[in-house]
């Protein structure tokens, strides 16, 4: 391997810090090169002068006024980044802590005060898969005569092949209620239906001991149905909330599809009686027509059954007087219960919050272990390169 000068190692040379290997090397061009000799020796003589100097001391008093001058700078105060320093302690943890508890119970107390702060959510209704539907009713009485088939005004539209089927939805709604007085619940419970184009289609009073008690069903338009839910639950204290919705979109096009297949057949089963050229024939399309066209009434009164049921919501509320205090000035037992149910939520707060700790220190698991190997691998790195 040719080298150049090496007048820049001379001094690690000198003093003995450089590798067996890398000193062989340094020899052999020494032995070689003239310039590099000579260098070396220079800085041998300068060494040698060095050592017979003798050691230069300071003036006498220099520490103490050197001393004296950093003492009377002003010292900077520690970087903050704008955040105050606060004195850290188990005693301020356990205070932050109790602060912490105290706020989560007086939430959770008042809550459970005043229940209906609590309950206030958004006006949409939730649309869920609801019972099988109610009983099929009876075929309406209806005549024979085709112009009796005639499609009804206002009535929707029959579906057609090849046209989006328009959603149809059951809607029906269940509310238990917690009232101050019955009678003037139930007067207004029938001006919220009259209002929004419905009306109350039953009601019953019982007598539950000393607490009054009543069942309400309003039938009110579909597209009323959430602001008059809403304004019933404003009625009282919900204690019980149930909405559910029916989707007979799929029933409604199959009974549509049925009834056309059925009244084309009619049509032409009438060609055939007025080509019929005897008695026993005719005699037998008419028992196949009052077959089809008794089906055909069948099932044009279920999809009008379920167009009514669609049209008009239904909303049953069940009140109930609140019941009255036995006696004195305060319900001991009431605020004892309303005091637990804080002190359990509060409780389930804080392991709810402890869950989420755990499971973010779970995560974050994975991320310190890689950056500790990587941190390990750095530094045995650094060691080897001696950096």
């Amino acid at each position: 391997m040719k080298m150049g000068h090496v007048t820049e190692l001379l001094s690690a040379y000198l003093d003995e810090q450089v590798g067996s290997g890398e000193r062989a090397r340094i020899t052999t061009h020494l032995e070689a090169c003239e310039s590099c000799r000579a260098h070396l020796e220079s800085l041998r003589k300068t060494v040698a002068l060095l050592h017979t100097t003798e050691p230069v001391r300071a003036p006498e008093g220099f520490r103490a006024r050197l001393r004296e001058r950093i003492d009377a700078q002003p010292r900077r105060a520690p970087r903050t980044f704008g955040l105050p320093r606060l004195p850290w302690s188990w005693r301020t943890a356990a205070a932050a802590l109790a602060v912490v508890m105290v706020g989560l119970f007086t939430v959770n107390l008042l809550r459970a005060q005043f229940p209906r702060v609590a309950l206030q959510r958004a006006r949409g209704p939730e649309v869920s898969v609801s019972t099988p539907p109610p009983p099929f009713p009876g075929p309406p009485a209806a005549s024979v005569d085709r112009a009796a088939r005639a499609p009804e005004v206002g009535a929707p539209a029959p579906y057609t092949p090849g046209e989006p089927a328009l959603r149809r939805v059951i809607r029906t709604a269940s509310v238990m209620l917690e009232v101050g007085d019955l009678d003037q619940t139930a007067s207004r419970l029938t001006r919220i239906a009259e209002a929004a184009g419905g009306f109350i289609a039953d009601s019953s009073f019982a007598q539950a001991g000393s607490t009054p008690e009543g069942t309400f069903v309003l039938r009110v338009p579909a597209p009323r149905f959430a602001d008059v839910l809403a304004q019933v639950e404003e009625l009282g204290h919900v204690q019980q909330r149930r909405i559910s919705g029916q989707d007979v979109t799929e029933e409604y096009v199959d009974l549509q599809a049925r009834i056309r297949n059925l009244e084309r057949y009619e049509q032409r089963l009438l060609a055939f009686a007025d080509r019929a050229a005897k008695v026993s024939d005719l005699l037998a399309i008419e028992q196949e027509l009052a077959r089809v066209r008794g089906e055909i009434e069948m099932l044009t009164g279920r999809a009008r059954y379920l167009d009514r049921q669609v049209d008009l919501a239904s909303i049953q509320v069940s009140a109930h007087e609140q019941a009255k205090a036995s006696g004195g000035f305060w319900d001991f037992s009431g605020t004892l219960t309303k005091v637990q149910m804080a002190f359990l939520a509060t409780i389930r707060q804080l392991l709810r919050a402890a869950e989420t700790v755990v499971v973010a220190v779970s995560a974050l698991v994975p991320v310190v272990v890689l950056a500790g190997l990587a941190w390990f691998v750095v530094r045995r790195v650094r060691v080897a390169r001696g950096i």
